[in-house]
């Protein structure tokens, strides 16, 4: 358990677990804390290993990944006392990057861009941070073009992009095409097991995402070999949850094919695999297609 948890009441003082659980209470207590807890949440929910998400850290990616979206005027308090408390400008970027800033740009600009111009007098770091908006905002994300200019005329975005040089890390690629399935496997545990943070600037999780993708998409007889390899070596929920909602969901046709025989093979004879199935949404799939996971969810 982590400081999430612990101040959400998902667990006491010494970190063990309590029961039952806060539920849906832990919105009200998110409300009620001092924007400081924000920002400490905020800096914890980044900084821990996708693996080790507890509830307490989901709840506040929740709260965070609605916050503007659905009360700019808090959404832009929250960025300003960031910008006051946070000394770390790598997570602090994550504001521009993620949903904070971009919610304010995309759904309330008219009610944000008063606001961040008013933000920037007090606070200018939020001039270099706005300088990580500048392309999006160039290639339309604000609607109304008046908007658009005021929000530029406050980014520096040669002060963010000077600082994003200096602070890219340097990788040696990954052939991910060329790895064995079993090396792929182990390969895709540990990259996906990484935070937020750490993936920001891991061009590995890029190009293992896009690797991914062209398997799915392209050749779901040999993602589905992948999927079991990752099921043999990896039992943490949230890599099997992660696993199941995008590669197994993405590789599974609309309509009847071999690759269905196969999976609703597996799911028959291994427990895990059908446990697995049990994740992935129908959505776009045909009524055989469906009937046919349908079955194989419950006959293991």
């Amino acid at each position: 358990m982590v400081w999430c948890d612990k101040v959400l009441g998902y667990c006491d003082a010494s970190g063990c677990a309590v029961g039952p659980a806060p539920g849906y209470e832990h919105t009200i207590r998110i409300d009620a804390m001092p924007l400081t807890d924000w920002v400490h949440a905020w800096r914890e929910i980044y900084k821990i290993k996708f693996r080790d998400r507890s509830p307490g850290v989901f709840a506040f990616v929740t709260h965070f990944d609605r916050l503007s979206h659905d009360d700019p005027k808090r959404g832009v308090v929250f960025i300003e006392a960031a910008l006051r408390v946070e000394p770390n400008d790598e997570i602090l970027m994550l504001l521009a990057k993620g949903k904070p800033l971009g919610q304010l740009s995309v759904f309330h600009a008219a009610t944000a861009t008063p606001l961040l111009q008013e933000v920037a007098l007090r606070r200018p770091r939020l001039c270099w941070l706005l300088g990580g908006k500048v392309a999006v905002i160039e290639n339309g994300i604000v609607e109304d073009k008046g908007l658009a200019q005021r929000l530029l005329a406050i980014c520096d975005g040669p002060a963010y992009r000077a600082w994003e040089e200096k602070a890219r890390r340097v990788s040696e690629p990954i052939d991910f095409e060329k790895l064995p399935v079993r090396e792929l496997a182990a390969k895709w545990v540990a990259i996906t097991s990484r935070s937020d943070i750490e993936i920001k600037w891991d061009q590995h999780w890029y190009d293992l995402y896009d690797h991914q993708h062209e398997l799915t998409a392209k050749e779901p007889s040999r993602a589905l070999p992948l999927v079991k390899a990752v099921l043999e070596i990896e039992d943490n929920p949230n890599l099997l949850g992660f696993l199941s909602a995008r590669m197994l969901e993405e590789l599974i046709p609309s309509e009847d094919d071999p690759v269905i025989d196969a999976v609703v093979t597996e799911a028959t004879r291994n427990q895990q695999f059908q446990d697995l199935l049990c994740g992935v949404w129908f959505d776009d799939l045909s009524p055989k297609v469906v009937a046919r996971l349908t079955w194989a969810r419950g006959h293991g």
